[in-house]
């Protein structure tokens, strides 16, 4: 949690720069409205939890009734009751961290692309600025605990603030991820899109000393907070460390532990009464607030300019004014809030796209019913569970090694001597034969081995329905075909199986790309400072890595956000292209360095430079290293061998 209100940065879009005045009070009715929308979302929250207790947890975790007592117990208390062994085999963890190997090796960066081909290096100074900060938020791993979350409990989203982040001592743009236990929003969107999106926040729980570093800002506030939080802050208790105890019975108003205080966060796209002008001359548009007095200062403008505009010989057909109509403005509003409907800071959205800073993604949604990934094969999982711990309880009570022995034909030997006899090593058995009666009919030894066979299929029926329903089959994990199976149908068994999944790594890359977009804004409205950023490396040039606000800034509408590739897989291709280029002559060895990505080629194109300074100097060569020239002579040798 941040204090993201920059006071110091003004709008620069006419129609999102009004703000509205901070006012500190109470704001109950918003609090009940936060309240409902996370009380609605309940269904969903127990769904999540069942989810991530059978990815990650107790598959016998369900509650079922004791036909004894009639008390709920868990599925697993009930057999051991039943003196059974709650055995599981955990096949939706493997699941997940298949797809989660699949978007970590298919990770894209964003890459800014402008429309107008003479800002070209625009684009390529905010695709720097992007790198740079998806490298200081680490978001390869934010984004695959977003994917877990969203495979999970169907919903994923992430904050995008700018201010001081305690953890890394430095203030920049930071991207937080959401809780979805946390996370509330208006229940009645039906738009994938997240267009109908009226209301979202979430609830947190701080210390008290965060709410006094970033709302006390001066010695009268600190103590009006005090005052709200300071008797219910109590003495830390400890519970179940990392288990997720305090999620599991989270509740809108009380904190998950008595030495935290709740702060909730809440935006809601406001209304008010306005007058909607059109600048015709300078091609501007905005809200003017509905006042007594807000025609009369129209007309007055727009007056002076007629005025001023006849003066200098304009006909008045050509004239252009500023036409306005009587309108209602919608803007989105934030509050910080406390438990008790106190409003610790509040105002209009402080962001040049003038909307949240959220980012939510559901996922599927249809026709406003939120599906879930995972809930989808639980109870193949169930099955799988139940029938392996059925063939062990069967198993267990089964005849093994049973020895049935005809009492009659051991007359000189006790009961005791037959059964010490029968399991030593080389030992002798006297027994006495009737006419006519093999050995066999006077010692037998029972096994039940075929009682099972049936169950065997099906647990094998299971594991198989289980990969089909999840779409990751024995192809997309890699596992070697059968025996005679040809190469071209292996690869097409691998296409084919991606496409269960398309969806959902689509659907998320359409989540990172708005995520990027937002990120992209505020970076263009905080980053007021030249700075060097020195991380894109050698996929961009000098000036590219020098980021400068003043051209940026008023060239928010001229960017938009692509992906572009940043894998090992691309990068061996574009060095072997190079490689051949060079090869060919049609590529010089300094154009080669400063377009690959080889470990040494800095060094190597540093190296390079400084010889060609001191031959224009007339000053000797002094060379390349050896180091240098051995990974050289290794890599050509590489590249022939392949």
């Amino acid at each position: 949690m941040n204090k993201f209100l920059n006071k110091n940065v003004k709008a620069h879009q006419p129609d999102k720069s009004g703000t509205l005045p901070a006012v500190e009070g109470k704001a109950y009715d918003f609090l009940c409205e936060c309240a409902a929308c996370w009380n609605a979302l309940d269904e969903a929250r127990r769904k999540l939890r069942r989810s991530l207790m059978y990815s990650y947890g107790d598959q016998w975790g369900d509650y079922v009734r004791d036909p004894d007592s009639g008390s709920l117990i868990t599925e697993g208390e009930l057999i051991k009751k039943n003196g059974k062994v709650p055995l599981k085999n955990n096949m939706i963890a493997p699941i997940l961290s298949n797809i989660d190997g699949q978007l970590r090796q298919n990770l894209t960066r964003p890459v800014c692309v402008a429309r107008d081909r003479h800002e070209v290096s625009l684009g390529d100074m905010m695709s720097v600025a992007i790198e740079y900060v998806h490298d200081i938020n680490e978001m390869e791993e934010l984004d695959s605990d977003s994917m877990r979350m969203l495979l999970n409990g169907g919903m994923t989203a992430q904050r995008i603030e700018y201010g001081l982040n305690p953890s890394k001592d430095k203030r920049d743009v930071w991207v937080h991820g959401v809780n979805p236990s946390r996370l509330f929003f208006n229940t009645n969107v039906e738009d994938v899109r997240m267009w109908n999106l009226t209301c979202i926040g979430e609830i947190m729980d701080v210390t008290l000393d965060e709410l006094l570093a970033h709302f006390g800002y001066t010695p009268e506030r600190k103590e009006w907070i005090k005052s709200i939080y300071g008797d219910g802050v109590g003495a830390r208790t400890e519970s179940r460390a990392m288990q997720g105890d305090e999620t599991e019975g989270l509740t809108f108003y009380n904190t998950s532990r008595s030495d935290l205080c709740r702060l909730v966060l809440g935006w809601k796209l406001e209304s008010r009464d306005a007058y909607c002008w059109n600048d015709t001359l300078h091609g501007t548009w905005g809200y003017l607030p509905y006042t007594p007095d807000s025609k009369l200062l129209l007309d007055t403008a727009n007056e002076r300019r007629r005025a001023s505009a006849l003066a200098s010989g304009i006909a008045e057909e050509d004239f252009l004014g500023i036409e306005y109509d009587y309108a209602t403005e919608r803007f989105w509003y934030y509050r910080y809030m406390s438990p008790y409907g106190d409003v610790l800071q509040e105002g209009r959205s402080p962001y040049w796209h003038g909307e949240h800073n959220y980012v939510l993604h559901l996922y599927p949604l249809v026709q406003g019913r939120l599906g879930n990934f995972v809930e989808q094969f639980i109870d193949q999982q169930r099955a799988i569970n139940r029938t392996a711990t059925l063939i062990d309880f069967i198993r267990g009570t089964s005849s093994k090694g049973v020895l049935v022995v005809d009492d009659d034909a051991f007359e000189s030997m006790s009961r005791e001597e037959v059964i010490d006899e029968y399991v030593r090593y080389n030992g002798v058995l006297f027994v006495k034969l009737k006419p006519g009666q093999s050995i066999d009919g006077v010692v037998r030894q029972y096994n039940s081995g075929a009682a099972v066979a049936g169950d065997f299929e099906l647990l094998n029926l299971q594991l198989r329905l289980i990969n089909e329903i999840s779409g990751v089959n024995s192809a997309m994990q890699g596992q070697a075909p059968k025996a005679g199976t040809p190469a071209s149908l292996y690869a097409q068994q691998v296409q084919n199986s991606s496409l269960n999944l398309r969806g959902l790594f689509d659907g998320f890359r359409t989540f990172r790309r708005r995520r990027d977009t937002k990120l992209m804004k505020t970076i263009q409205q905080f980053y007021t400072d030249e700075c060097f950023l020195e991380i894109a490396g050698s996929d961009y040039g000098e000036e590219a890595k020098w980021y400068s606000p003043q051209k940026v800034q008023n060239a928010e509408f001229d960017l938009t956000i692509s992906e572009g590739y940043n894998t090992p897989a691309y990068q061996m291709l574009a060095n072997d292209f190079l490689m051949e280029l060079f090869r060919s002559q049609a590529l010089d060895l300094k154009s080669m360095l400063e377009n690959c990505s080889y470990p040494f080629a800095k060094k190597l194109l540093e190296a390079v430079k400084r010889n060609e300074e001191q031959a224009a100097a007339g000053v000797p060569m002094s060379g390349i290293s050896p180091e240098l020239m051995a990974q050289v002579a290794a890599l050509g040798n590489k590249a022939q061998a392949t």
